[in-house]
């Protein structure tokens, strides 16, 4: 029952877009992850294991846990992953084996570090821990808000604040948050380095990429620019 509802919750659509579902916005968050723990080595390896995988959809996790449980059986287990370990190494089965490596490595982690073997919870685990992050960022932005006598802001903006979002290459306006970093508060002609969440990424995807430009604005008041530093949502991620 517990698989079924997992994997049900990853593939389900999320308007919002709140939640982890392909690898690259998965790869881009624990990369960003400047923290040394037991989730992100875990994330690694899960990682690692879904980039070898042969001819594989290599965007939605869940497409590639549906292939593990194929291959392997369901549940995976280390028993089971020990016993396609024993096949004949052939050309085509090869980078299989080489996936399921990582996971016997993942599952055999966690039993140590958060004292879990299940295979369909550790994923969930590492989902749960990296979500809380991915609710806030869509992508890194250095933001310059424009002084109040150049039409900016009388008064600061508080971490958290959510102005308007324009790209140049859409007339569609969006919400965005910004999360700051290191500041609670930034006051107009300053600058700051924030998280950015949008409300509609349905809009833009595949259109973000590094040095990209953006106002924010409240309804038709341009009161600051941003430059994109890091994007984190790989549906966003331009290719």
């Amino acid at each position: 029952m517990y698989e079924f509802d997992y994997v049900n919750l990853v593939i389900s659509y999320n308007f919002m877009d709140r939640e982890i579902t392909t690898f690259k916005t998965l790869e881009n968050i624990v990369n960003f992850d400047i923290g040394n723990h037991n989730f992100k080595e875990l994330a690694k390896l899960f990682l690692t294991a879904m980039n070898d995988w042969p001819n594989s959809n290599k965007t939605e996790i869940s497409e590639f846990i549906v292939e593990l449980r194929k291959f392997i059986g369901s549940p995976i287990t280390l028993k089971k992953i020990n016993a396609k370990n024993s096949l004949k190494l052939t050309e085509s089965n090869a980078w299989k084996l080489e996936s399921i490596s990582s996971i016997s490595e993942l599952i055999q982690k966690a039993e140590k570090t958060i004292q879990e073997d299940d295979f369909d919870k550790v994923i969930a685990k590492i989902l749960e821990y990296y979500n809380l992050e991915f609710s806030l960022i869509d992508f890194l932005a250095e933001l310059d808000y424009l002084k109040s006598d150049k039409g900016g802001r009388n008064t600061g903006a508080l971490s958290g604040y959510r102005p308007q979002v324009k790209f140049h290459f859409s007339q569609m306006i969006t919400s965005g948050q910004q999360t700051f970093i290191d500041k609670e508060i930034v006051f107009p002609g300053e600058n700051v380095i924030a998280k950015i969440k949008i409300l509609s990424p349905q809009f833009f995807e595949k259109e973000l990429f590094k040095g990209l430009q953006f106002e924010f604005r409240e309804g038709a008041r341009l009161i600051g620019t941003g430059k994109v530093l890091n994007v984190i949502n790989g549906k966003l991620q331009k290719d």
